[in-house]
């Protein structure tokens, strides 16, 4: 998997799952994982922007 491919997938889709990411460029999710990391590219933190917490769940106002 060529690193541009990744990052291109990253900056498109910033909040997916690594598990997405994986089924997106036919790689493994330990694959993207170790892609990620030794690009230097972390998790999100911010809640605000988390598929799986909604607005209401969060405390954080829209």
């Amino acid at each position: 998997m060529p690193d541009d491919a990744l990052i291109e997938n990253v900056k498109r889709y910033p909040d997916d799952y690594n598990y997405e990411r994986a089924r997106r460029l036919n790689c493994s999710q330990t694959g993207i994982f170790n892609a990620l990391k030794r690009l230097g590219i972390n998790q999100k933190k911010d809640l605000r922007t988390s598929k799986s917490v909604s607005g209401k769940k969060s405390g954080i106002p829209k």
